[in-house]
């Protein structure tokens, strides 16, 4: 029996040997293409000078040599151009939305592509939203504020793995995943508030378990979020220290409290393998290429039409749907309920527009 032929067969038994909750988990089988990645840790954080920034000045390069002195006339600017969806003033200024994904870790910490296929077969639907097939899931009704962090590749990733939690469970069991740990305490993840790689955090939750937490200033979960929305124009925060505590107050200590994954891996970029994903097994995380334009959005479905480059990104999609004849994706940004459709977008589908379709990565809940 060769690598392959092995590395096929000890994935479908580990994810047939590990469950305690969900008799829906119990259909599944599971499939790896690649070797497993060696992860290393490495320094924790690169000086912030390194980090090539979402914290630019309130003015607007328009990407043909031209400035646009004011955010408003950016956005008309980009209405005058765009066709499939609108933009609209911000209610923070645009310099004070972070993004978090390092293009360069992305590349060097990569899961193995793989995918999880049901014994039942079940047509894909023309539309879908997993707010309204799991609604015993609030998560799915929240929106994540990442602050003043460039941590969009551990909130997203956390967000993710708030609603498989449900969904696996069957709304049996409510997790509410935190970054503080995965910001704090996973230096392979990333350099802090200065960007990271999704894929780390997903191994990350695999290996080492994730613990719970609420949104800035709530004082729910082992560790609530540390970062409130940027107040001026600043540097990206500086991460906590790694405490392997829960704070006062939560009965549970930091051990007892982590929750993990059984499995890890990046769906291959398929439209149609990504939506089978979505609509049996629940959210994944994505991550693309940010232009400024995005910062701007309000509705519709989103194509970059205007503005230079502002980083890369990570959110979750939560499901799919067609709108004026253009295929989207339905997203969850983490940039606060007041950005965008109340903090959710819709992105051009089918395209691997920006890198959407090229960075998908999820992973399966481990129940004990």
């Amino acid at each position: 029996m060769g690598p392959f032929t092995t590395l096929v067969v000890i994935g479908v038994f580990c994810l047939q040997g590990s469950l305690a909750v969900g008799s829906a988990e119990n259909n599944l089988s599971f499939k790896l293409f690649q070797p497993q990645p060696n992860y290393r840790d490495y320094s924790s954080y690169r000086s912030r000078n390194a980090y090539y920034g979402s914290a630019a000045p309130e003015y607007f390069h328009t990407g043909f040599g031209t400035v646009v002195p004011s955010q408003a006339e950016f956005v008309a600017a980009i209405n005058n151009r765009t066709r499939t969806w609108k933009a609209g003033v911000n209610a923070q200024p645009s310099h004070t939305y972070m993004t978090g994904v390092l293009p360069e870790q992305a590349l060097k910490y990569q899961l193995p592509q793989g995918f999880v296929v049901k014994k039942e077969y079940e047509p894909l639907p023309a539309s879908f939203d997993a707010r309204q097939k799991w609604t015993y899931c609030p998560s799915m009704n929240v929106v994540r504020n990442q602050g003043c962090c460039g941590s969009s590749y551990a909130v997203a990733a956390v967000s993710t793995m708030t609603d498989r939690w449900c969904v696996h469970s069957e709304g049996k069991e409510q997790f509410s995943f935190g970054a503080y740990d995965v910001v704090s305490c996973c230096h392979r993840c990333g350099f802090g508030c200065e960007g990271g790689a999704p894929s780390a955090v997903w191994q990350y939750w695999v290996e080492s378990g994730v613990t719970s937490g609420g949104a800035y200033g709530s004082h729910d979960g082992c560790q609530s979020y540390p970062f409130d929305v940027c107040k001026k124009q600043v540097d990206p925060s500086e991460a906590p220290r790694c405490m392997r505590t829960c704070q006062p107050g939560y009965n549970t200590t930091y051990a007892e409290d982590k929750h993990y994954g059984r499995v890890a891996y990046a769906v291959p970029k398929d439209e149609e393998r990504i939506m089978y994903e979505l609509y049996n097994f629940g959210p994944v995380q994505t991550s693309f290429t940010v232009f400024t334009d995005f910062l701007q959005y309000k509705s519709g479905v989103y194509r970059h039409t205007f503005g230079v480059r502002f980083g890369m990104h990570a959110v979750k999609v939560m499901g799919w749907g067609e709108e004026n004849g253009v295929k989207f994706w339905l997203c969850a940004n983490s940039w606060g309920a007041e950005w965008g459709d109340g903090g959710f977008f819709k992105f051009v589908r089918g395209e691997d527009h920006l890198g959407v379709e090229a960075n998908v990565v999820t992973g399966l809940p481990l129940f004990r």
